[in-house]
């Protein structure tokens, strides 16, 4: 037998209506994969039939008794912000503490993230390059793209700096699905928040 500690991202969804949140589960199935989805509330074996179907691990834990940190609300109001009830970034445990001392600031990827590939960095990154499809990045810190995201995106930092979202592409900033008609493509676009709200701006 063989037992590790591993660290788990979890989103955490409350349901009160089964076809919202079906709609929600079709519209960001490709996010969803990447997370552990831990539902409650009113869950209908369509749903779960549902889920299963698209691919994502999930589990009802209507009669669990974890306890989670404070969450946001679903809304389905905003078509072109479609945002998660979750629990950002939650770890079940660490397995390596970051160094304090650490003398690297910045990883360079002068080169573009290929398919199938997957980064896992703790401080600040730049790509001279595209995301490719299948591609994927996380980044505690701060993410500079020269090129269009085609793949997957998180980045936990101040500000990303991207320069498009393809129809196929995902960038989740600080728990936010990023919607892709915030940056224009081919032009360099500076996402950060504020007391309002994402700002984004043109470099």
């Amino acid at each position: 037998m063989q037992i590790k500690q591993k660290n788990l991202r979890v989103f955490h969804a409350i349901v009160d209506d089964e076809k919202s949140f079906i709609e929600f589960l079709d519209k960001n199935a490709p996010l969803l994969r990447e997370f552990f989805l831990l539902m409650e509330g009113k869950i209908s074996n369509e749903i779960l039939l549902h889920v299963k179907s698209l691919g994502i691990c999930a589990k009802d834990i209507s009669g669990c008794t974890l306890k989670l940190s404070s969450v946001k609300n679903i809304s389905f109001q905003e078509p072109k912000r479609v945002q998660a009830d979750f629990e950002e970034m939650k770890e079940i445990s660490k397995s390596e503490e970051k160094s304090e001392n650490r003398k690297e600031k910045i990883k360079i990827f002068n080169r573009p993230i290929r398919s199938g590939e997957e980064i896992k960095e703790d401080v600040s990154v730049v790509v001279f390059g595209r995301i490719n499809s299948g591609a994927k990045l996380f980044c505690d810190e701060n993410v500079t793209i020269y090129g269009i995201i085609d793949g997957f995106v998180q980045c936990d930092g101040e500000f990303v700096i991207l320069k498009g979202i393809s129809s196929k592409g995902v960038l989740v900033f600080n728990g936010e699905i990023i919607n892709r008609d915030l940056v224009e493509e081919n032009e360099l676009c500076r996402l950060s928040f504020d007391k309002d709200g994402l700002k984004a701006d043109k470099i």
